[in-house]
C-alpha cells in the first residue's frame, strides 16, 4: 500500500503517516507487514478448525507434535489454548477428501495426539484483517 492511500484512510499527510508507521516499527508495535491471499484462488476449498488433545506425559512426543504441525503446509495456524483441549489448529485443504486424509492419516497417527475434533468453516462472517486506527 502506498503512504498516500494509508494517509487518506487515517486523515494524515503521507509524510506524517510514514513517520508514525516507522515509529511504531521501532517501538515494536508493528512486527511485520503481510499480504492477504485468496485461499480459494490457491486451491483451498475447505477450511476447518481442529481441536487437538495431546499426551502431555511425554515432552518428547509433545515437541515432535509441535514440530510436525509447524512444518505441515495445510496447518495455517496453531494455538496452544487453555481449557479442555490443548491446541487449536486452523487447517486448509483442497477438498473434504484430502482434509479427511490429513485428519486420519497424518494428525491422528501422530503418537502424541490423543484425540481431535474438527469444525468445517461454512462461511466467513468477519475475516481476519489488519486493523487501522483504534478499535
Amino acid at each position: 500500500m502506498r503512504w498516500s492511500h494509508l494517509a487518506r484512510r487515517i486523515n494524515l499527510s503521507a509524510s506524517a503517516c510514514q513517520r508514525r508507521v516507522e515509529a511504531l516499527e521501532e517501538e515494536g508495535v508493528i512486527e511485520n507487514f503481510t499480504v492477504n491471499l485468496d485461499e480459494k484462488a490457491l486451491g483451498h476449498r475447505v477450511k476447518a478448525f481442529v481441536e487437538v488433545s495431546v499426551d502431555r506425559q511425554s515432552t518428547d512426543l509433545a515437541q515432535e507434535f509441535r514440530r510436525k504441525v509447524v512444518e505441515h503446509p495445510q496447518v495455517q495456524a496453531c494455538h496452544m489454548v487453555s481449557g479442555t483441549i490443548d491446541f487449536m489448529l486452523e487447517v486448509v485443504a483442497p477438498d473434504l477428501e484430502s482434509f479427511g486424509r490429513f485428519i486420519d492419516g497424518e494428525l491422528l497417527s501422530m503418537p502424541a495426539v490423543k484425540d481431535a475434533s474438527s469444525s468445517i468453516v461454512l462461511n466467513v462472517v468477519k475475516p481476519r484483517r489488519t486493523m487501522i486506527g483504534k478499535y
